[in-house]
């Protein structure tokens, strides 16, 4: 396929027709993708946070090298279904904090149970509950229809219906995984390196699944920069900041002998990931 991928069989028919649909699908102007309900989002529980609908690139519109890019990539990755790296999409698409939490236990090189990190939960529900009416509202402002919403072809979760209705651009998920992954950073700066890759794979798991476009989940990473640098600058981060890394480190350092080490297999699939971005 020529696109970083080993895994995988051939899609039936090839992929340029798929190719032309996605194009047109991922070009549709602000305001054409059906059963977006507007509704204003509860105000945010802290400072107002920088808004995205400013500092973020639209979308790649229609009949652009980046729409087409979008479109073939989505095309192409429908080939993993099944593979190692569809299952490593599929485990990344669970919901909930804890969830993403445990993602980054290979990243961090020790397992992240939230039961021992009740502080360090707590502050990523905080900040999810910070981020998510300012993604409804990026959301809103360009109403990008998903990938998937008028093509039949393999999803790695079951989002079609109701999610099939809801803005494509910019993805929340990668958004937040940028902002666990800074966090993480932060608490364990000797893995940097690991875990910012990790999050981008936890992103880029969102194109495997064909639930977002690839310009989706790059412009996820740049809001979970910005969003993460502005709440860290708050009175009160430093203080939560501090009370989640006593306890991660406690957990490295003194691991309850109940807490087995990563799993290997699940270690490999995402190093793996890595080496093969979507691209």
């Amino acid at each position: 396929m020529g696109r970083g991928f080993p895994h995988g069989r051939a899609w039936r028919g090839g992929t340029r027709g798929i190719v032309g649909a996605c194009v047109l699908m991922g070009g549709i102007a602000a305001g054409a993708s059906p059963g977006w309900a507007h509704r204003a989002a509860p105000p945010p529980p802290g400072p107002a946070l920088p808004d995205g609908r400013i500092f973020l690139p639209p979308p790649p519109p229609a009949e652009t090298a980046g729409s087409a890019a979008d479109a073939s990539i989505f095309a192409d990755t429908r080939v993993l279904e099944n593979s190692e790296r569809w299952k490593l999409a599929q485990r990344d698409a669970r919901h909930g904090v804890g969830h993403m939490l445990a993602a980054f236990s290979c990243a961090a090189g020790f397992t992240l149970t939230p039961a021992h990190l009740p502080h360090l939960e707590a502050l990523l529900s905080r900040m999810e509950a910070r981020v998510e009416p300012v993604i409804e509202q990026e959301k809103a402002q360009w109403n990008r229809p998903r990938p998937y919403s008028a093509i039949e072809l393999p999803l790695c979760v079951a989002e079609r219906g109701e999610v099939a209705r809801t803005p494509s651009y910019p993805s929340a998920y990668a958004t937040l995984g940028w902002i666990t992954g800074s966090v993480l950073s932060d608490i364990l700066p000797e893995r940097t390196a690991q875990i910012m890759q990790r999050a981008r794979v936890y992103g880029e798991s969102r194109v495997i699944c064909g639930v977002h476009w690839r310009s989706d989940v790059t412009a996820g990473w740049m809001n979970g920069a910005v969003l993460y640098t502005a709440m860290r600058q708050e009175a009160d981060f430093a203080r939560e900041l501090d009370a989640a890394r006593t306890e991660v480190t406690n957990l490295r350092d003194h691991p309850p002998a109940h807490v087995t080490p990563p799993d290997r297999g699940e270690c490999a699939q995402e190093e793996d990931a890595a080496a093969h971005t979507p691209q």
